[in-house]
C-alpha cells in the first residue's frame, strides 16, 4: 500500500510539473490548464467549498449538484426567452460565440465533493462571460482570470491572470492594465461569490437586476 501510494504521489508531481510547463508556454491552454488546477489547487478547493457550506444557497447547490451541460440546458427555450433576460444574454453569448456547454471532465481530484465544486467551478465560467460583457478573445479571457483568482483563490486561475497577457499586443496591453485587471480585482472584491450563485434559477431574471443583485458590474472594453 506505501509503496502504491509513493507512486501515486511521484505520478501526480510528473503531472504537475509537465502541466505547469506546458501551461507557463502557452497560460491559454485549457487541458493544460485545467490538468494543473486539479492538481495544485486542494487548498483553494477546500476553502471554496466551505465557502458554499456557509451560505444557504451554496449548500443548496452542493446538494443537488446541478451540471450546465448541453444535455441539461434547452438553448432553444433560452433563445425564445426576452431579450433583456440573463437566459437570453448567455444563450448569445454562446451562439454567437459558437460554444458548447461541454467542459473538461475533473480526473485528479481524488475527493468526490471537491471535485464536484472544480466542475461547477468550470461550468459557470461562460455564466460569468455573460454577466460581466466579456467575449473570448485574449485579453478578456485574462481579464476574467483575474476576477475568478480574486474569488477562488485557485493557483490555475493566477498563473493565466499573470502569464495570459504574453500573447497580446501592446495597445491591448497597456488596457489590460489600466482598465480590465483593477476591475477583475475591484469586481471579484465585490461581488457575491459566484459559486454561492444557483444561476439556472435566473435565466428568467433581468440581467440589469440580477448583475444589480449580486454586485457584478461589466467589464470596461476598448473603444
Amino acid at each position: 500500500k506505501q509503496w502504491y501510494q509513493r507512486r501515486v504521489r511521484a505520478q501526480r508531481l510528473l503531472l504537475t510539473a509537465g502541466s505547469a510547463i506546458g501551461a507557463l508556454v502557452n497560460p491559454l491552454r485549457g487541458d493544460l490548464v485545467a490538468t494543473l488546477g486539479e492538481t495544485t489547487g486542494s487548498i483553494a478547493l477546500s476553502r471554496m467549498r466551505d465557502k458554499m457550506k456557509e451560505n444557504k444557497t451554496g449548500l443548496q447547490i452542493l446538494k443537488d449538484r446541478p451540471r450546465i451541460t448541453e444535455e441539461t440546458v434547452d438553448m432553444k427555450y433560452l433563445g425564445q426567452l426576452p431579450a433583456n433576460t440573463f437566459g437570453f444574454h448567455y444563450y448569445e453569448f454562446m451562439s454567437s460565440n459558437q460554444l458548447s456547454a461541454r467542459r473538461a471532465q475533473t480526473k485528479f481530484v481524488e475527493d468526490d465533493e471537491l471535485a464536484y465544486v472544480m466542475t461547477r467551478y468550470r461550468e459557470n465560467h461562460d455564466f460569468l462571460h455573460t454577466l460581466t460583457g466579456l467575449g473570448v478573445t485574449v485579453p478578456e479571457e485574462i481579464a476574467l482570470k483575474w476576477y475568478e483568482m480574486v474569488q477562488t483563490e485557485l493557483p490555475m486561475c493566477a498563473l493565466s491572470a499573470i502569464f495570459g497577457h504574453i500573447p497580446i499586443s501592446l495597445a491591448e496591453k497597456r488596457f489590460l492594465y489600466s482598465q480590465q485587471i483593477p476591475w477583475g480585482l475591484a469586481c471579484g472584491r465585490a461581488s457575491t461569490f459566484f459559486m454561492n450563485i444557483y444561476f439556472e434559477q435566473h435565466l428568467e431574471m433581468d440581467i440589469g437586476e440580477m448583475r444589480r443583485r449580486f454586485k457584478i458590474s461589466v467589464a470596461p472594453k476598448p473603444n
